[in-house]
């Protein structure tokens, strides 16, 4: 072997024990010393899998005693635990590994200073046979191994026997200064490289033993200072002890010795002896794991809903915080009616004295083709419908800041689980509220791709929530003689309202507050006046090889109208 090649040999090894898991050397060697002299003679009787990456073999003692081995394959969490009587499910489990059943266990070991964990095995009718657990890596697997050769492996693609390399293992200072990486970004990074066996967790508590922060860059640290945190943990994993780390109900790390100096929060659990360590680490890990899995998608539609709810209710209660123009419309007419009963139509204005007011003049905007006395009429007319449209707008904030207020509370009640027991009582008795949120068609049916907005008596705008949204109203929901409106010239929002009937007509309080919707949901919607497009679906047509949304309109008419304000005027 050349130089250029031991080089790499190296790095490579530094790299395979640079990112340790659960389950380090220290103490794997001691569960493998605890699990030899319990299952010595045992007999493998069963092997299967119940999930994807977990194995699990069923040894029964010459005492009668069954154990089951669990092995978890999986790169963000390689786990082996042992969990008293065979503990095989009736269904969703399959055979594996055949050719393990019906052998006696040898022998229990590990390479030196590597994280295998070998069960030797007997046979009465063959060779003997040995169990290689791989524990780190990118695909953690198990392989059945005869006469150096790999005759089956629990996830396949091990061809190859596996090859073991010894961690280096630095014991006096001298050794620990020769390992040391200043190019590391943090200190526990380069107490990790420089003593590949030693856990993170420990790696970071020897940093603070010598009175260092483990995030400081390494840089400017003198090595031998960071060996005085070193030594002292490297002397207690020579004679490991059973200890597991919490944060409040969760796991963080299996260690073969105390910290001196947890971390804020976190508390340190001693333990008998590593098979009791192990399976509590594991088993409360795959239920922290659990947790998350349930936790984090639920967590994160309800804050996704909840802060779109809040900022509608805001908007709503912004715009409801505006003057009402109803008092205006009505103060118009109750001017024209007392001042110009004479005049008759074909004025777009006329001026008056605030008698209702200071007295100065006022000017008031009129339909040309009506009389003084018909435009009072339909200035008394939009301040019924808008204070009609405030009372709805009123309605609409008070259940949007209600709904706006449950989410808040739900969340802030599945924040405050820490537990899976906890979680998922919470989640069934939450269920349908919180799968209105996770399951946008759990209110029945699918999510429409359109708003409904109510628009007095039996008549609703249903209005396109985008571009896909409106094609799907356009040509499938809406029927030929529905009435279909559009801001005229700028991009916006498809609006439909449906009719029961072709001959239906509309009524034209109706027809203006669906066109206000149009205006609103455009690209026109700041300004005073916006024309919009209405006309029958049958006279809409999609632009073939336009994007969705795209149409032709081959008649209309076109109505002036103010944008709706979405909290009423």
């Amino acid at each position: 072997m050349n130089g250029r090649q031991r080089v790499g040999f190296a790095v490579r090894a530094d790299r395979r024990w640079r990112d340790l898991g659960a389950m380090d050397f220290t103490t794997l060697h001691a569960l493998a010393h605890e699990w030899d002299a319990r299952w010595r003679g045992a007999t493998v009787t069963d092997a299967w899998t119940q999930g994807a990456d977990e194995l699990s073999l069923a040894l029964a003692a010459p005492t009668g005693e069954t154990d089951t081995l669990r092995v978890l394959c999986d790169p963000a969490l390689a786990l082996v635990w042992r969990q008293p009587g065979e503990s095989r499910k009736k269904t969703n489990t399959a055979d594996v590994l055949p050719a393990l059943v019906g052998r006696e266990v040898a022998g229990v070991r590990t390479p030196e200073r590597d994280r295998f964990l070998i069960l030797d095995l007997a046979s009465a009718e063959g060779p003997d046979a040995a169990l290689w657990v791989r524990l780190f890596g990118p695909r953690p697997n198990a392989m059945l191994l005869s006469d150096e050769t790999v005759v089956d492996a629990f996830l396949g693609g091990d061809a190859e026997p596996p090859r073991t390399r010894p961690a280096p293992h630095p014991t006096t200072a001298e050794d620990f200064r020769q390992r040391w990486r200043a190019e590391r970004k943090t200190l526990e990074q380069a107490v990790r490289a420089a003593v590949p066996l030693i856990p993170p967790a420990l790696a970071a508590d020897a940093v603070r033993r010598a009175g260092l922060d483990p995030t400081a860059p390494p840089a400017e640290v003198d090595p031998l200072a960071v060996w005085e945190g070193v030594a002292p943990v490297l002397r207690a994993m020579e004679r490991p002890s059973a200890h597991v780390a919490w944060r409040g109900p969760t796991p963080e790390a299996l260690l073969p010795a105390p910290l001196a100096v947890p971390p804020d929060g976190w508390r340190v659990e001693a333990f008998a002896g590593f098979d009791e360590a192990a399976s509590v680490f594991a088993k409360r890990s795959l239920a922290s794991r659990r947790y998350r899995e349930l936790y984090a998608p639920v967590e994160k539609a309800l804050a996704r809903a909840h802060g779109k709810r809040r900022r509608s209710a805001d908007a709503m209660l912004e715009e409801l915080s505006q003057p009402s123009r109803a008092d205006r419309y009505e103060a118009w007419g109750h001017l024209l009616m007392a001042q110009a009963t004479a005049e008759g139509p074909g004025r777009e204005s006329i001026e008056l004295a605030d008698i209702l007011g200071d007295g100065e003049p006022v000017t008031i905007p009129l339909d040309p083709a009506l009389s003084a006395v018909e435009n009072a009429q339909r200035y008394y007319d939009k301040a019924r419908r808008t204070r009609r449209s405030r009372d709805e707008a009123e309605s609409r904030w008070e259940a949007a800041a209600s709904e706006a207020e449950a989410l808040a509370d739900l969340l802030a009640r599945l924040r405050a689980t820490d537990a899976l027991p906890d979680l998922r009582q919470l989640l069934e008795a939450e269920a349908e509220a919180i799968a209105q949120v996770t399951q946008p068609g759990a209110r029945g049916g699918e999510s429409e791709p359109f708003h409904r907005f109510p628009l007095g008596g039996e008549w609703e705008a249903l209005v396109g929530k985008h571009a896909r949204g409106n094609a799907h109203l356009t040509t499938r929901v809406a029927s030929p003689h529905d009435l279909w409106l559009h801001a005229r010239g700028v991009p916006g929002s498809h609006v439909v309202v449906k009719k029961s009937g072709r001959d239906t007509v509309v009524p034209p309080p109706v027809v203006e507050r669906a066109a206000r919707l149009a205006a609103r949901f455009s690209k026109a919607k700041t300004q005073s006046l916006v024309p919009v497009q209405v006309t029958e679906r049958k006279y809409v047509r999609p632009v073939k090889g336009g994007p969705p949304g795209l149409v032709r309109v081959d008649r209309e008419d076109v109505l002036l109208v103010e944008p709706d304000r979405g909290g009423g005027e």
